[in-house]
């Protein structure tokens, strides 16, 4: 054979497995997957360019299972390679000993702000690389998209599994050096472990440890809860009560009830506490210790506050209350601990008002004592603005928190509201009758008002007035009620046939 021949025919082959290599590689960019591609060829430089060609698409491969299954941001496999493994491991015949750790970092957001672009990727990659020597064999860690990693562990044992997680928080245990800086990272985790009754998809079980994950970010820092069949129920209970509550700001469902504050030495009504309740076409009257949780939970608690507010405070102008109870009573209104970090909060109060042409002074918010403690300058803040317009600033739940007496003295209060927990049972328990007296002698010296909630015997309040305590509410004056009922059942004086302990109530 010439050396043309041989020319064309090597010509002819190369340009037959390039276009070889050429459709395989558009079948393997369309599969994602592996395709040798096999030469009949025995010369040296064809093998070469073979075997690179074979490199570079390897490579090639690999970039396109990086981009289709890396999470760029963490470095960690994304949340389609954690479902397709999860799919692949439960497709099996036998039920896998498989469980879901999932480990959430509450403070990385508040961090990533003040780090610059270089600190940033010093903080992933040493979490990273923390977080994978903690891996052992079979195990699998992934991103979610919202910033939670996913363990996939062989185990389900519930010791083992509350371990393996306590282990793996255990390694942000000590702070990440940035540079010159120092930081620490907390940590939560949750797990789901795969029933041995199935069936479980990838689906119900990341859905699983996300309900406990829940429940662990609420224990606080540090906390491990593993998902329970009842957290299932529970999940769904706050999801439908989620959708009742969107329903009831759209179709007005929500209705306004008050609960009489009484002076206890006349007997006479001089305010009431708002507390509004969801009347549901189907369920009838939800009271608010059942939907106000679900609200702060679901970030509804903003909207739903308002509503209550703005039907609230134009009652301070309703003719029939004012006829009946004088037109100076109050109004007392809760706030939740998530309202004090509205930053708008005083402007939209204010604004109420004035769209009510209702008067400041007559307003009161009440104020958790576990919110004022949670955060005391952002609650001080906000009472020295509502106070300086003529707003009175309650203190709700006395003695059901942990403040101290000698704080209290330093909060700008008007009043201070005793939890029923102190107050229940009051006439056969001499320590709570011993922590009253010490509460009340000292208001009295910071001149703020003492209002003892949750009254429901005769007896509680004969203690409370042999002690000398001026305002009350509870049951045994009135339950909250509409207006209209309550203009019925409520005098507006005469509440007290006598002052002294033990006399009939009316």
């Amino acid at each position: 054979m010439s050396r043309d021949s041989e020319y064309r025919e090597s010509d002819a082959l190369f340009r037959q497995n390039i276009q070889d290599i050429t459709r395989q590689l558009r079948e393997r960019l369309a599969r994602g997957d592996i395709v040798p591609v096999v030469s009949d060829s025995d010369d040296a430089d064809m093998l070469q360019l073979m075997d690179t060609v074979h490199h570079l698409l390897a490579v090639m491969d690999q970039a396109i299972h990086d981009q289709q299954y890396l999470d760029t941001e963490t470095g960690f496999a994304n949340a389609d390679y954690l479902e397709e493994q999860l799919d692949r491991r439960l497709r099996g015949a036998d039920t896998p000993v498989l469980s879901l750790i999932l480990l959430s970092i509450p403070n990385r957001t508040l961090i990533a702000e003040t780090l610059d672009a270089r600190e940033t990727r010093q903080l992933r990659t040493a979490l990273r690389e923390r977080l994978q020597r903690t891996l052992a064999t079979n195990e699998l860690v992934a991103s979610l998209p919202d910033g939670t990693l996913a363990f996939v562990v062989p185990m389900d044992s519930e010791p083992k599994l509350r371990l393996r997680a306590q282990h793996i928080m255990n390694a942000l245990d000590d702070p990440f050096s940035l540079g010159e800086r120092q930081v620490w990272l907390s940590a939560v985790a949750s797990a789901a472990r795969v029933r041995p009754e199935g069936p479980d998809t990838t689906h119900t079980l990341i859905q699983a440890a996300r309900a406990a994950l829940g429940e662990s970010r609420s224990k606080g820092t540090g906390s491990f809860v593993l998902f329970e069949d009842t957290m299932r129920a529970q999940r769904h209970g706050r999801l439908d009560m989620e959708q009742t509550i969107r329903s009831a700001l759209r179709r007005g469902w929500l209705e306004t009830f008050l609960q009489p504050l009484v002076d206890l030495q006349h007997g006479q009504v001089t305010g009431f506490e708002v507390l509004s309740r969801i009347r549901h076409p189907e369920r009838g009257l939800i009271s608010p210790s059942v939907f106000v949780p679900v609200a702060e939970r679901t970030g509804l608690i903003r909207p739903l506050s308002d509503q209550m507010m703005r039907q609230a405070v134009p009652l301070m102008q309703d003719a029939r209350l004012q006829k009946h109870f004088g037109d100076d009573f109050t109004l007392s209104v809760n706030l939740s601990p998530t309202q004090l970090h509205d930053p708008n909060l005083a402007d939209q109060i204010l604004q109420i008002l004035k769209t009510a042409d209702a008067d400041p002074r007559r307003l009161k918010i009440e104020l958790t004592e576990t919110a004022v403690m949670a955060d005391p300058n952002v609650a001080i803040h906000l009472i020295h603005r509502l106070r300086k317009q003529g707003i009175a600033i309650a203190l709700d739940d006395f003695g059901s928190g942990y403040s101290s007496l000698a704080y209290i003295r330093n909060l700008p209060l008007d009043q201070l509201k005793i939890d029923r927990s102190l107050v229940s049972g009051l006439d056969h328990d001499n320590e709570k009758r011993a922590i009253l007296e010490m509460i009340l002698t000292l208001c009295e010296r910071l001149e703020l008002d003492v209002v003892a909630e949750g009254i429901e015997t005769e007896a509680e309040l004969g203690c409370l007035l042999g002690m000398g305590a001026h305002y009350g509410q509870g049951f045994l004056f009135s339950r909250p009620q509409a207006v209209d009922d309550l203009l019925k059942a409520v005098p507006a004086s005469g509440l007290l046939q006598s002052a002294d302990a033990g006399e009939e109530v009316r």
